[in-house]
């Protein structure tokens, strides 16, 4: 696994991951050498297998009995995402010259189990990443081994439409419909890929259709599909960007100095190219449990449980399975995609503010920007552009 955003969040061989039981003589040997050594500072003795496992899904098993109590926060490091892929991820239009932004853009807001959910082998699952196309599982796995644990769950998806949502006078369509999403200049410079890239087609019926579900019964209302759009947003709004972040685009932070940034190791799992470069930042939340005071949806913010997120390979890659003791923060210039050349103040001449290769003035819309001399529009940067919408 190279890239961890809209087309690619599972590894390129998910097959080939091996776990050793870790009570075999052989695992308990390497647990030995590997996490009882004082000398490596990235390693969290509270998960030792941090960045480690495998772990996939399986489809509608709220269901078949097994609420969720967890959500999980997904932001990618725009410049990390766009250069995890080469011409492939640059290509998409929030990796353009004048939409990439250096911050954290939404993924998608996850509904999971704090523990795996034994399903017994009754129901199909599948070992690929939250982020894998949606498709339903006919059969049970052929190997235990490839949920990481024998039957095991370790987040619900495409889950059935809940008898409370049938029929539901007011309530929005159960089909994923893009005119439901938040709109305007800020939603779309906070969520690019959602509207220029159309991620919102895969989150809604993969994630969103679990959001529904409030109990097991199906009775109780959870979220609808413009619901859950307003609570994915305003979350993702409200943590922001870290600015001490921001700053670090185009050098690199010690692991620990960057998981301080979300609340320590514990709070945050972080995701990583190969070459240790930021994509992902996963944050955890209680679920409301539906009354009056604890609506449901993403309450506090609560420590990311081991098993099932920090030890994820997919989620969590920067703390072991790629051993970054520092992690690389691309900034726009650095992808490879063109990125944002520093102004020249005679770049545009004494007269234009707006021309190829710079940024414009700051804007949050087209209005700020269509009294500025060369300037056609407001980008998705938050900066004036000379180029036309639709360009």
């Amino acid at each position: 696994m190279e890239t961890l955003r809209p087309d690619a969040r599972v590894d390129s061989n998910p097959g080939s991951a091996v776990r050793l039981d870790s009570d075999s003589s052989v695992g308990m040997l390497l647990k030995a050498l590997r996490f009882d050594a004082p000398t490596d500072p990235n390693l969290d003795p509270e998960c030792p297998d941090a960045g480690a496992e495998t772990h996939g899904g399986c489809d509608d098993p709220i269901a078949n009995g097994t609420p969720f109590d967890l959500w999980e926060l997904a932001r990618s490091w725009t410049p990390g995402f766009c250069g995890s892929g080469g011409k492939r991820t640059c290509a998409k239009k929030e990796c353009a010259l004048d939409a990439m932004t250096a911050t954290l853009t939404l993924h998608g807001l996850w509904p999971s189990f704090l523990k795996p959910a034994d399903l017994g082998g009754a129901r199909g699952a599948t070992s690929e990443g939250k982020n894998a196309a949606p498709r339903r599982a006919a059969v049970e796995p052929a190997n235990a081994n490839e949920l990481g644990a024998a039957a095991s769950c370790f987040w619900p998806q495409n889950c059935a439409e809940p008898s409370w949502l049938v029929g539901a006078e007011g309530s929005s369509s159960w089909r994923y419909d893009p005119a439901l999403l938040p709109q305007g200049p800020e939603n779309e410079k906070l969520a690019p890929a959602w509207y220029s890239g159309g991620l919102g087609a895969h989150e809604w019926p993969k994630h969103g259709t679990c959001a529904s579900w409030a109990d097991t019964s199906g009775s109780v209302p959870g979220f609808d599909q413009a619901s859950y759009y307003a609570a994915t947003f305003d979350l993702a709004r409200r943590e922001g960007t870290p600015a001490g972040l921001v700053a670090a685009a185009g050098s690199k932070l010690a692991l620990a100095e960057l998981q301080a940034m979300f609340g320590g190791p514990k709070k945050v799992a972080l995701g990583c190219t190969s070459k240790c470069e930021l994509v992902q930042v996963v944050t955890c939340y209680t679920q409301g449990k539906g009354t009056k005071d604890d609506p449901v949806g993403p309450n506090a913010q609560i420590d990311c449980p081991c098993t099932g997120v920090r030890d994820s390979h997919y989620d969590n890659s920067c703390a072991e399975k790629h051993a970054c003791a520092e992690v690389t923060i691309l900034s726009p210039e650095q992808t490879g995609c063109g990125g944002h050349p520093s102004p020249s103040p005679d770049a545009c001449g004494d007269v234009l503010k707006c021309c190829p290769g710079v940024l414009g003035p700051a804007c949050t819309g087209d209005a700020e920007c269509l009294g500025e001399s060369g300037c056609a529009r407001c980008a998705h940067s938050g900066h004036c552009t000379n180029e036309p919408r639709g360009a």
